[in-house]
């Protein structure tokens, strides 16, 4: 007798081929047969009318920044996402050389501590360079000494060893935005060493966005190592339109033999820390971004400095947390500067300070056409660039609404790529760059994870304004053979589990 029998549905196999119809037949989290099942099952799910495709794997995660304390990941289960890619921009939870707790301590016993939890989804992660380099340098801004880039990379080697996909760079973020080209690629070749891959939050997404994608492919030419750019985007208005030149330079590295991908999500704001956006990177170094914002002098420096930089406008910036101060959350930076009575930029430095440097904003500066013309490239895949909400109720709606956008809204009813082909976007072709065996394809022997939705109806649901609200049309999510959603409502199954790159 079968675990669970899936009957009448129309299957999207998630290898952009065209639909057809089978049932799906299932026993200890492996799908065993695909046919006319005439077998009996101690479940069987009716989906006549439904389309039955593989598992969503969320490209570009940030959930083992969160699993510890929320190993349910309800939003990414109650999305359809089945496998999250973690540990980017970066940052990740581990390796912290200094740290007692032996899950933040090493890869190993981040692996080791997931592995003892209920988990919602199933989690791989990179290990940041931001963390690596933090924990052998702090935040220094300068290069490192031969020891301690000799030490980064043995950092890297060791995590990729113990099973994370590779290394993640955050190139706008403190302290990885302190690093040269040369560390880059040397930390690069050092995860290759390994087995490993790159993916990249690149140094800058507006007006140095070319430069930075032509940065990151020479790492990857000169490292040997496949490589991911992350959330590619254009912001701010001069730069709209810059994605097709982009897009072309991806090609033109792959047809020279470099293995370079991209992920996007399915809107037009970002959602980043304030600091990062309004207090330029040196004055983060040495863990003393708060101390320089309470010198008037140099915080004089840095209100003369964003005066001069392109910015977008103060309207299109929206407070998601602050800290400590939940009267500032889901508001813009003019209506907060109008409750403390002060101009935009010394809003937005007065709620970093409000929040001690936990204050983060989704902004709104990218346009439709890049979205899409992202989107539509073959080799791009689809993410949230979101955790989970942990109790929070404010946050960008990616976080819980890509998947069901992406289909709905930019499948079906705009027709940016067809259904089939948003499938393999979000199946089989994370399923292959991240080398996730037996994931992303209903085949047989492969993993049961699988979602049943209504292709006519799937949409999402959460806004700004409203960003709890759960998708609708999305029937079951499967997760290795048990079900973990109904309705967009998650079980409580517990089903995931931790991820292990292949050695």
């Amino acid at each position: 007798m079968l675990d669970l029998i899936i009957k009448n549905g129309q299957i999207i196999d998630g290898t952009g081929a065209e639909a057809f119809f089978a049932d799906i037949g299932i026993e200890n989290g492996k799908i065993v047969f695909i046919g006319d099942c005439k077998q009996e099952a101690k479940m069987v799910i009716d989906a006549a009318g439904l389309v039955v495709t593989p598992g969503f794997i969320d490209s570009h995660s940030h959930a083992d920044n969160a699993v510890v304390d929320f190993p349910e990941q309800r939003e990414k289960c109650e999305q359809g996402i089945t496998t999250s890619v973690a540990g980017q921009c970066g940052s990740s939870y581990m390796p912290k050389i200094k740290a007692s707790d032996e899950a933040r301590h090493s890869a190993e016993g981040f692996f080791k501590k997931l592995d003892t939890l209920p988990l919602g989804a199933n989690i791989v992660t990179f290990v940041g360079h931001g963390t690596v380099r933090s924990s052998v340098m702090g935040l220094a801004n300068r290069e490192p000494t031969e020891g301690e880039l000799e030490q980064m990379k043995e950092l890297v080697r060791e995590s990729v060893k113990a099973g994370a996909l590779g290394v993640s760079f955050g190139l706008i973020y403190v302290p990885s935005c302190y690093a040269k080209t040369a560390e880059l690629v040397e930390i690069a070749k050092a995860c290759k060493e390994a087995g490993g891959m790159v993916s990249a939050h690149i140094r800058g997404e507006g007006e140095q966005l070319v430069d930075s994608v032509k940065e990151f492919i020479h790492i990857v030419k000169e490292s040997g190592v496949k490589g991911v750019i992350s959330h590619h985007k254009a912001a701010g208005a001069k730069n709209h339109g810059k994605t097709e030149i982009t897009l072309k330079l991806i090609e033109e590295a792959n047809a020279e033999g470099a293995d370079i991908y991209c992920d996007v999500y399915p809107y037009i704001a970002s959602s980043t820390s304030l600091s990062s956006k309004f207090v330029p990177k040196e004055y983060h170094a040495d863990n003393k971004m708060l101390q320089n914002l309470a010198d008037p002098a140099i915080r004089a420096q840095i209100k003369a400095r964003l005066v001069t930089q392109e910015t977008s406008s103060y309207d299109g910036v929206l407070v998601t947390v602050c800290k400590g101060h939940p009267e500032f959350q889901g508001k813009t930076l003019p209506e907060i500067a109008k409750m403390l009575d002060c101009d935009c930029v010394e809003a937005a430095l007065r709620v970093i300070e409000f929040g001690r440097g936990s204050a983060s904003a989704c902004y709104f500066t990218m346009n439709e056409s890049d979205v899409e013309r992202v989107m539509a490239y073959p080799r791009s895949m689809i993410c949230t660039d979101s955790s989970v909400a942990r109790n929070n109720s404010v946050y960008h709606p990616r976080l819980r609404a890509s998947f069901p956008r992406a289909i709905g809204e930019y499948c079906r009813n705009r027709g940016v790529v067809p259904l089939a082909e948003m499938i393999r976007k979000i199946t089989s072709l994370p399923a292959h760059v991240y080398g996730l065996e037996g994931k992303g394809i209903i085949r047989e022997g492969y993993d049961a994870d699988i979602c049943i939705f209504d292709s006519d109806k799937i949409i999402d649901k959460a806004t700004y304004e409203e960003p709890t609200n759960r998708c609708e049309g999305l029937s079951y999510v499967i997760i290795s053979g048990e079900i973990a959603c109904v309705d967009a409502v998650y079980t409580g199954s517990g089903s995931g589990r931790a991820i292990r790159r292949k050695n």
